[in-house]
């Protein structure tokens, strides 16, 4: 699996990602006007009552991607749809539980898609304010007009610079996410950007049918869930990660045959997962590895688990690269 088609993947599940817990953000109108944290908190009890529809262009550093994508209410839970506007026909559904992806016969990726663990799926708000606002400086921004919206700005800090910050522009309207840039703390630029270029707020849900039913034969499926719902507490693991940034949270897992295989982390904003693989047998050789594709690092290094047999830990996320490596360093086998 080349680079390049690994983070082509990786802005889609992104964007769904962000489609499926920002982009309906909804609240009763107020007499007074918001602050920049009652935006927050209004995105939060928007995201399980709205269905909306549009277009958005996403830049992840490198490339531009368009997606179209829609958001409804399945029965009372929320499904998130997302595709590529040109190229392959890839689809993407996410519910609360659960990310697939369905790839045509043609696609390049439909082999090696299946090694993607939607590391990009974590919700980007976490539910409790109090708690996010513990880590991040929020702030208000100047309004711009967006998609002929007007969009109030938020600016959201962190605290430390573990990790990135974000702007995000929020349709005055509807309280629907317009516009998300992700910033480097270290230099002030600008290293993601997810803009709407067209937006539509829908009424009602929808019924279950088969046009909405989870396929079968989904090349990629990931399952999603929360701390104290973790698989992770059934899964065989001999590993923990020994280093956690503060205000980060175990959000999803992903085992294979009763084996746990990864671990993601995200404090509402940022995200990274924790990958750990047996070493190929004819690979004996230390490996220290840094990669990067636009904003997202990727560090592998060479481990032993509690038998001696070398493992490789590698480790995914939209973090500052001193961060990744701190993370990677400090993971642990039971001995």
């Amino acid at each position: 699996m080349t680079y390049t088609n690994f983070h082509c993947v990786r802005s889609i599940c992104y964007c769904v990602g962000v489609a499926v817990t920002v982009c309906s953000l909804y609240g009763e109108e107020e007499e007074e006007e918001r602050t920049a944290t009652e935006w927050v908190q209004a995105m939060n009890k928007a995201q399980a009552e709205l269905s909306f529809e549009g277009e958005l262009y996403f830049w992840n550093g490198i490339d531009i991607n368009r997606i179209e994508y829609s958001q409804h209410f399945v029965d009372g839970e929320v499904q998130v749809k997302a595709k590529l506007i040109r190229g392959p026909k890839r689809e993407i559904t996410r519910t609360d539980k659960a990310l697939s992806i369905n790839f045509s016969p043609d696609d390049d990726l439909r082999e090696v898609g299946t090694k993607l663990t939607g590391n990009s799926l974590s919700r980007l708000f976490p539910p409790d304010v109090a708690t996010f606002s513990e880590s991040y400086n929020i702030a208000k921004l100047p309004n711009q007009e967006i998609a002929d919206r007007t969009a109030v700005g938020v600016s959201i800090m962190p605290k430390q610079k573990d990790r990135h910050g974000f702007n995000v522009w929020i349709d005055e309207e509807s309280a629907l996410l317009l516009r998300m840039e992700m910033c480097d703390c270290d230099t002030g630029r600008k290293i993601k950007v997810l803009v709407f270029t067209e937006l539509t707020v829908l009424e009602g849900s929808l019924a279950k049918s088969a046009d909405t039913e989870e396929s079968d034969e989904s090349d990629l499926s990931v399952n999603i869930v929360n701390e104290d719902e973790s698989e992770a507490s059934r899964a065989d693991a001999d590993w923990e990660p020994g280093v956690i940034p503060d205000g980060f949270k175990l959000s999803g897992t992903k085992t294979q045959n009763g084996v746990l295989l990864d671990r993601t982390y995200s404090d509402g904003m940022n995200a990274f997962t924790i990958q750990i693989r047996p070493a190929p047998r004819a690979n004996n050789a230390d490996i220290q590895l840094q990669m990067m594709i636009g904003p997202t690092v990727i560090v592998q290094k060479s481990a032993a688990d509690a038998h001696g047999r070398p493992q490789i830990v590698t480790v995914v996320g939209d973090l500052p690269r001193r961060t990744i490596w701190k993370i990677a360093d400090g993971v642990k086998f039971e001995r």
